[in-house]
Order: C-alpha cells, then structure tokens, then sequence
C-alpha cells in the first residue's frame, strides 16, 4: 500500500475522554481531524510549516500480528510529504505517560510502521508532547495567535475581501514595506498613519500579511507589535 495523501481510511470519532474536532487547513484546502489536543497542536506546527507540501490524517493501514499471533490492523495518525526533497513520514503522536503505559502494545505497532516505511523510502516519528508543548512552546504560541488573522478571510467573497490588488491598505502597507525592508510591527503601521482607528485596521492587515508570508518574521521569538518584519522576497 502506497502512502495516501487523499482521504483518510477512516472517520475520527468524538471521544469523551480526549479533545476531538476539525480544523480547516489553509495549508492545504482541507477539513483536518484530530482526536486530541495534543494532535490539534501538531496540526498548528505543520499549517505554519513552509516545507510541507501535504499532509493527512488517519492515512493508511499496516497489518501486524500482536503477541498471540493475531492479525492487526494499525492507522498512524498522520502522514506528511515536503517541498525540499526529504523523504515523506508517517507520524504517531502520544503522550509520553501513553508510551510507557502501552509499551508492549505500541512497540509492535510502531515496529510495523518501521517496516513499512522502510520499504516506501520514507521514515517513521513519534512525536510526544515534549516535541510540540516544549520545543516548539514559542511557535506554537505564534502559531495559534496567527491562524485567526490567516482564516479570516477564508469565508469572505472575493468582492468583499480587503486583499484585493486594488485595495489601498494592502498597497500601503506593501510600498512601506519595501521601502523601509526592516522594521518593527508597530514602525510598520506608525509609518503609515497617524489615525488610531486606521492603526489598528493596519494592524490586522499587517499580522495577515505575516500568517500567510508576505512579510517575514521570526518564528522562533515570542511576536508582538515590536516585534521584526522584513519584507518576503
């Protein structure tokens, strides 16, 4: 089985001891589900992420056989393919309390998917919650600030929306920014008006700008309105 970037093999249920839903991805135009926060974290890391090409959940089965030699049936949670040539991955994401409490079940799981991968040139991760809630705090902190700015105008007629080429704000902020290069968010915004109501449409406009790319920050550092942008070659 080759890995499937196109429907999931199945539906995740609402659990009433876990954090279900969706989330839309502006990544890759889709209704993404996850079954717990924990994964709806990982799912903020891989929206940001300007190396992935496609990602899905619930993607594919590997068979195994558990201890007493019965076959099995094991879904990992995601599978990912980038732009920059690195091999895809498939990914399980848990706890790790969950690790160690389902250690004699899971490592005949994940052993399987090492298998798999092996023979479809990709490469097998769990990621645990020190990964994404512990090296990745600040930019998911980032990541979670930035995702209302980005999916606001996703529901927005082209008509109505504040992006388009003619629009004298996206012109403003544009020109300045090419103009100054480097600045500060709120150099930015005070270089382009004096009107406090017309600051903050700016401002809106401007963290837009920087969740969809158009202007370049550092991920990596707490973002505020003193934070550095630069404009995106």
């Amino acid at each position: 089985m080759m890995l499937n970037f196109n429907k999931r093999i199945r539906e995740v249920s609402i659990k009433n001891s876990s954090l279900s839903g969706v989330i839309n991805s502006s990544q890759i135009n889709k209704v993404i589900q996850f079954e717990s926060s924990l994964e709806r974290d990982f799912i903020y890391l891989l929206e940001f992420d300007i190396y992935v090409d496609k990602y899905l959940e619930q993607p594919l089965e590997i068979s195994y056989n558990d201890t007493l030699g019965n076959a099995k049936k094991y879904i990992p949670d995601f599978a990912i393919s980038y732009h920059d040539g690195r091999p895809n991955e498939i990914v399980e994401i848990k706890y790790c309390s969950t690790l160690q409490e389902r250690q004699e079940e899971l490592i005949l799981k994940f052993k399987a998917a090492e298998h798999f991968c092996k023979e479809h040139n990709s490469i097998f991760k769990v990621v645990t919650e020190e990964y994404i809630r512990k090296d990745k705090v600040i930019e998911l902190e980032n990541y979670k600030f930035l995702s209302r700015y980005r999916n606001h105008f996703n529901n927005l007629s082209a008509n109505n929306s504040l992006l388009l080429p003619q629009n004298s704000d996206h012109l403003v902020l544009y020109k300045k920014m090419f103009e100054l290069q480097k600045c500060t968010v709120k150099c930015l915004i005070d270089q382009c008006t004096t009107s406090f109501d017309k600051k903050a449409e700016l401002l809106f406009l401007t963290w837009y700008l920087v969740a969809t790319n158009f202007i370049s920050i550092d991920f990596t550092k707490k973002i505020n309105i003193n934070s550095i942008i630069w404009y995106t070659v």
